[in-house]
């Protein structure tokens, strides 16, 4: 009865081959419906990986031989990040680059308010305080907070004061201003961001150049690529910020310390070790060694060490960030 049992189908022998093919084919299912879904997700991240991208472009200046400070960080979900603008005269070219945008910026970062970094915010804010037409945006101003009182008793002819007195006039009323100090934190359209000097004690104690010395020194940074902006920042930091960061100033791209003259020292640059550096001045800071500039001999340092040197003469230039 039993072996009859098992070979009619309703039989428990047939019931159990049925259970069998049964857990093959889910089996079989659930290996195809994995396989799927780790195609898909691969496929998402390789599209996500591809979409994680920023490009970093340097602009050159007015080009009436004056030094100054101008890029922008670009995504390619139409993210803009502004840094410094340079001067009151370059406001056009910023503007072309703002239109491009809409007229609106993520974030516009001001390193230190000498009138060759921070010139042409001033003309742009003064113009939105008198009703233009072409308003623009900003959602966040970044910066850094100035001993007031120490910067007006030190400062020289060439800090011009009122350049810093027009960006806290046209600043102090605004809600969207954010004053970042050493080991803060952010996150920069994607980017991380990390603030490796501002101003300090140490600044509050010079006697001169403490506006340079207290810009915003910081570094961005994708999963793979990273680039340090080191601002006006000279050598007479250079010890605490090793001493602080010395772990976190490798980079792949540095923008160089006051233009690439007068600036940071060799060994500074050893240590954050780029494949590629930016100079911020015309070809006479750089190239002529019979000036008092001393970015002829950085230039000639660096070339040493293999690093590609993007200057002004074929700005734009731009890398990108992964």
């Amino acid at each position: 009865m039993n072996n009859k049992e098992n070979r009619l189908p309703g039989g428990s022998g047939w019931k159990k081959l049925a259970v069998l093919e049964l857990a093959l084919l889910l089996v079989l299912c659930c290996a195809a419906g994995g396989a799927f879904y780790l195609r898909r997700r691969a496929a998402q991240a390789q599209k996500n990986s591809a979409q994680k991208e920023w490009t970093v472009t340097q602009y050159a200046g007015s080009g009436d031989g004056l030094q100054s400070m101008f890029y922008s960080i670009t995504d390619t979900a139409g993210h803009l990040v502004v840094i410094d603008g340079g001067w009151e005269q370059d406001e056009p070219s910023v503007r072309q680059l703002l239109q491009a945008y809409g007229n609106h910026v993520d974030a516009w970062i001001i390193t230190h308010a000498h009138p060759d970094h921070v010139g042409a915010l001033n003309a742009i804010l003064a113009d939105n305080e008198n009703g233009t037409d072409q308003k623009v945006d900003i959602d966040t101003i970044y910066t850094v907070e100035v001993n007031r009182e120490r910067y007006e008793a030190t400062a020289k002819d060439y800090d011009v004061v009122s350049s810093y007195e027009d960006f806290i006039s046209h600043t102090e009323k605004l809600s969207n201003v954010v004053y970042l100090k050493d080991k803060d934190t952010l996150d920069l359209i994607g980017l991380n961001m990390k603030v490796l000097n501002s101003w300090n004690e140490k600044v509050d104690a010079m006697e001169n150049n403490l506006l340079n010395n207290g810009s915003l020194m910081f570094r961005i940074s994708g999963e793979q690529n990273s680039m340090l902006f080191c601002a006006d920042v000279q050598s007479q930091m250079e010890s605490g910020i090793l001493e602080e960061h010395q772990e976190e100033l490798p980079s792949d791209y540095v923008q160089l310390g006051h233009h690439g003259n007068w600036g940071l020292t060799m060994n500074f640059y050893n240590q954050v070790n780029p494949k590629a550096v930016f100079f911020d001045a015309p070809s006479p800071v750089i190239d002529n060694e019979q000036e008092t500039y001393d970015g002829y001999r950085l230039r000639n340092d660096l070339a040493a060490r293999g690093c590609t040197i993007f200057r002004w003469g074929s700005a734009p230039n731009a890398v990108v960030l992964r």
